[in-house]
């Protein structure tokens, strides 16, 4: 169980009448899917709207096919086809829940987790609360022999994302994936970590034209890059968004790759993050390049995890600690700056990471 799913889901006496509700609904419009009609969703997100199309049009980015078990990529859009759901909204749950069911953690594979939950999906199965919340029972509602083999077993895949198709469908997706995220989780930070997740696993056909569109590009041996006309240095990867975004908003670069005096558990020490001032001395153009990549008040104090525009993880601006403009970041104590930082896969402090989400060349406008 990551961090993020340590909120747990309600009772289920709590869900009951939701499910019964939502089940009602989606009875009245079953005949209009099966007519082939297909409903654009809107997701509102931790404030922010997120729209997804039907579940037919999404494939695997390269990020996708990258992160996740070729077994658990085909049980994930069987099951989101068979429920007529979005496949990286399940995808992204089993990324969050057990990382698609690698997590060494306690009740992946064998007994439960904190929340008496268990399994890839990590569905409650009635076994109480052993020290974080009572996931419930939503095995009892939604088991299911995915693969034919004659056992529901909530620690196969095959038949426990199927049960948890079912879960979201009966708590209001796809009408409403917010709510069935949140039914999943009570917890408004896991359910922009799914958004977050489903986008990123998502391949975008009109990439090259689409602005704001990203590319998945992985380390093929060449790390770092000075940026042009400094000694400061980057992931190569990344150096033609960094020139782009510099030009494109009047900003200077003050730091990107530091192996040290930054956060080790961050983008700097991998050459992902940049810091940044106006070159003029307007900070109206850092606010404006925080806004052109998610960053709002709402979601200043998180920094905008899981609600920055791609391809940022987080921008780090007004309202989070040590980062800001000057009224917002006091010299001397702070040096006032925004933070961008890069999606990218997990690596060690100092090394390269295994791939890094970038603007294609067309999405640069």
């Amino acid at each position: 169980m990551s961090a993020l799913a340590a909120g747990r889901r309600a009772p289920p006496s709590h869900r009951a009448l939701r499910h019964l509700l939502a089940a009602l609904v989606l009875g009245a419009a079953g005949w209009l899917i099966a007519c082939g009609l297909l409903v654009a969703v809107v997701l509102i997100a931790a404030g922010a709207g997120t729209q997804l199309s039907p579940f037919p049009t999404f494939g695997a980015s390269p990020a996708a096919q990258t992160d996740i078990p070729p077994t658990y990529l085909t049980i994930y859009q069987r099951a989101a086809a068979d429920q007529h759901l979005d496949w990286t909204i399940l995808a992204a749950i089993g990324k969050i829940e057990t990382d698609h069911g690698r997590s060494n953690l306690p009740g992946v594979r064998s007994g439960v987790n904190c929340a008496g939950a268990a399994g890839p999906m990590q569905l409650g199965v009635g076994a109480g609360d052993h020290g974080c919340g009572d996931a419930g029972d939503a095995w009892a509602t939604y088991a299911t022999d995915g693969d034919g083999d004659g056992r529901r077993d909530v620690y196969d895949p095959a038949d426990a994302v199927p049960a948890a198709a079912s879960y979201l469908r009966a708590a209001g997706a796809p009408d409403d994936y917010r709510r069935a995220i949140f039914a999943y989780n009570h917890s408004d930070q896991y359910v922009a970590a799914i958004f977050m997740w489903s986008r990123r696993y998502r391949a975008s056909a009109t990439a090259s034209t689409n602005p704001g569109a990203v590319q998945v590009l992985p380390f093929t041996g060449h790390w770092l890059a000075p940026l042009p006309g400094t000694s400061i240095e980057c992931d190569v990867r990344i150096v033609d968004d960094v020139i782009w975004l510099t030009d494109r908003f009047g900003l200077t670069v003050t730091a990107c790759f530091a192996a040290t005096g930054h956060a080790l558990d961050g983008e700097h020490p991998l050459g992902l993050a940049v810091d940044v001032v106006p070159s003029s001395g307007d900070w109206s153009r850092t606010l404006e390049a925080a806004r052109y990549f998610g960053w709002s008040e709402r979601c200043a104090a998180s920094g905008c995890a899981g609600v920055a525009s791609p391809p940022m993880r987080v921008v780090l601006y007004n309202g989070f600690p040590g980062h800001g403009d000057p009224l917002h970041c006091h010299p001397p104590a702070c040096s006032a700056h925004l933070h961008l930082s890069w999606v990218h896969g997990a690596a060690a402090p100092a090394s390269p990471a295994p791939w890094v989400d970038v603007l294609v060349a067309g999405a640069r406008a």
